[in-house]
């Protein structure tokens, strides 16, 4: 590259490295934002600023030191980057492959470099980092590959499969071109093409971070938005929307139902525990509730103990299958009470099932039924499920 010499490339590397370390650092402390995952890759940047071979800045040291650090430094940034990238996918697995891979890298690198050869320390940091970019294409594709788009998530995981493309590259070269290595011990550069390629591949993996950062905040906007903040179930507007998209769908033959639901006696464990029992018992339910309902269908909060859920059928006039699915959930409630300081308090919750119609936008007549049927339920004793059994099914006039 005539117009940028290598030293010019490292130092706009290192000034990168340096401002991106600030940015996630800001991110972390004056915003907390993925806090954690935020300054593990503040972390990374800097420890790549710091090892990345600088030239002359290494002029007189130990042959052994001029080796080491940069491979062990690459090394430490990949591990760190690996460690972010899985809290920011919200990956609940702990991190024992990543310390696995990143402690034998290490221990790879460190008896090469103690065997005195130029080919072995980057041949094992190389390994290391490149299996390490491997993991964090899958961790993309698990994490968030169902749910963006095959092309956004293509982009978010090009850079990590540049990276491992590079390692494969460099080791084939290390293992057919032995004098690859002897660069490192002589204090040369790499060419200017490869400390820029290296370069531009570090800043797309921080930009696609940053991307999945940004990603991240809009889907918690949007859960605020939709969620009712004490159950994390839909709130009244949310579950509206819901209830109006199905009943758009029911004009093309998608049927559903509406399970209105009820607490029962609710009022007396806020009068006895408390409100914050109050509260535990709503997220108990809730989180029972979401146990036993299946992935489409929809659970809303429309106020106090008063939940609905929207359970999407097979054909318009499924009744048997909503009316099972609602009886798992009130047999579910029944057979696990709440656990409050200490004491089992015994929750039972009223439902009552209906069909929604045809030429109904807002899904009205069908929450008019259910919540017909919710009374019954109570009125006949409470903790178990009525259907509407006895009025027209959808589509009917």
């Amino acid at each position: 590259m005539e117009f940028l010499d290598v030293p010019t490339v490292l130092q706009i590397s290192a000034l990168f490295n340096v401002t991106a370390a600030l940015v996630w650092l800001t991110l972390a402390q004056a915003f907390r934002i993925a806090p954690r995952a935020s300054r593990l890759m503040a972390a990374g940047h800097v420890l790549r600023a710091a090892t990345q071979g600088c030239g002359d800045c290494m002029a007189g040291w130990p042959e052994l030191l001029r080796q080491a650090i940069p491979e062990f430094g690459l090394l430490g940034c990949v591990v760190l980057l690996l460690l972010a990238l899985r809290r920011m996918v919200r990956n609940r697995r702990r991190a024992r492959d990543i310390h696995w891979i990143g402690g034998l890298g290490a221990l790879g690198l460190a008896a090469s470099l103690a065997s005195g050869s130029s080919v072995a320390p980057p041949l094992a940091s190389t390994v290391a980092v490149t299996v390490l970019a491997l993991l964090a294409v899958r961790e993309v594709l698990r994490g968030v590959g169902d749910q963006l788009s095959g092309i956004v998530t293509a982009f978010m995981t090009l850079p990590f499969a540049a990276l491992a493309t590079l390692g494969i590259v460099h080791a084939a070269e290390l293992l057919l071109h032995p004098g690859w290595g002897g660069p490192i011990v002589r204090n040369e550069l790499p060419s200017a093409e490869r400390a820029a390629l290296l370069f531009v591949v570090t800043a797309s993996i921080t930009l696609s971070l940053i991307a999945l950062m940004i990603w991240r905040v809009i889907m918690r906007i949007q859960h605020l938005t939709h969620r009712d903040p004490l159950t994390g179930a839909l709130n009244r507007r949310a579950f509206e929307q819901a209830l109006d998209s199905a009943q758009a769908q029911l004009q093309r033959g998608h049927g559903f139902a509406l399970a209105m639901i009820d607490i029962d006696h609710f009022k007396r464990v806020n009068d006895a525990h408390g409100h914050p029992a109050g509260d535990a018992a709503l997220q108990h339910c809730v989180r029972i509730w979401r146990q036993g309902l299946r992935e489409v269908d929809r659970l809303g909060r429309l106020g106090g103990e008063e939940f609905c859920a929207l359970l999407p059928l097979a054909s318009p006039a499924d009744l048997a299958t909503a009316a099972a699915v609602t009886e798992r959930l009130r047999a579910a409630l029944e057979a696990e009470p709440l656990l409050w300081q200490g004491q089992v308090l015994p929750l039972t919750a009223s439902f009552g099932v209906a069909l929604p119609v045809t030429g109904d936008p807002k899904g009205e007549v069908g929450l008019v039924r259910a919540d017909g049927e919710l009374y019954r339920a109570k009125a006949e004793g409470r903790n178990r499920v009525c259907v509407a059994t006895h009025l027209q099914p959808a589509g009917a006039s």
